[in-house]
């Protein structure tokens, strides 16, 4: 089953759906709700409801500045890191994968928690990386899509299983320094 499908039963309202993709996809920017109404393309009454919803959760926070109502997610929730983890399994280059038919190469995603979270891009950090059966030209453009999407560069590791086991081993300084950060898992399983 694709993670889109589970979200779509897990939550029931469209509008909610988009809400959290859009707030949790690019965790450390801040909408008003006009914003959310062009983006999502729903009802701002819609919107608005569903705004409320997650606000009286917890989930977003909100605050008033010139006339506008801005909201931006509660990093501090319990859920924040899970709904962090399910947006980007349902949104982004997971989505991309997906769509690519690349997920049954694919044996583990992982995504470093910085990338995760939206921080401050760091040329000497691994950002995610990709285990399987695949070739880096396989993957590069799906990659370069979603730095064009994301407006910033991506610093990722290519490697099948064996590879991957054997630097462990190793205790390649690059996986340990990235596995000490406490990678989250997007596609497969360890």
């Amino acid at each position: 089953m694709k993670v889109n499908s589970g979200l779509r039963h897990l939550f029931v309202s469209q509008t909610r759906q988009k809400l959290l993709k859009l707030f949790f996809s690019s965790p450390s920017d801040i909408f008003y709700v006009r914003q959310l109404v062009r983006l999502s393309g729903e009802e701002i009454n819609s919107v608005r409801r569903e705004l409320a919803n997650l606000a009286s959760a917890g989930i977003l926070l909100s605050e008033t500045r010139s006339n506008r109502l801005f909201y931006w997610p509660n990093s501090s929730h319990p859920l924040h890191l899970d709904l962090l983890v399910l947006a980007h399994k349902s949104s982004g280059l997971a989505q991309a994968l997906q769509n690519k038919r690349r997920s049954k190469e694919i044996k583990l995603l992982l995504y470093s928690y910085r990338f995760l979270s939206g921080a401050v891009f760091s040329p000497d950090r691994v950002d995610l990386i990709m285990v399987g059966d695949f070739s880096i030209k396989e993957i590069d453009p799906v990659v370069k899509d979603e730095e064009k999407r994301r407006n910033r560069e991506i610093n990722y590791m290519v490697m099948d299983k064996a590879e991957f086991r054997l630097r462990q081993q190793k205790r390649d300084s690059i996986l340990v320094d990235f596995l000490l950060d406490m990678p989250l898992i997007i596609l497969g399983h360890p």
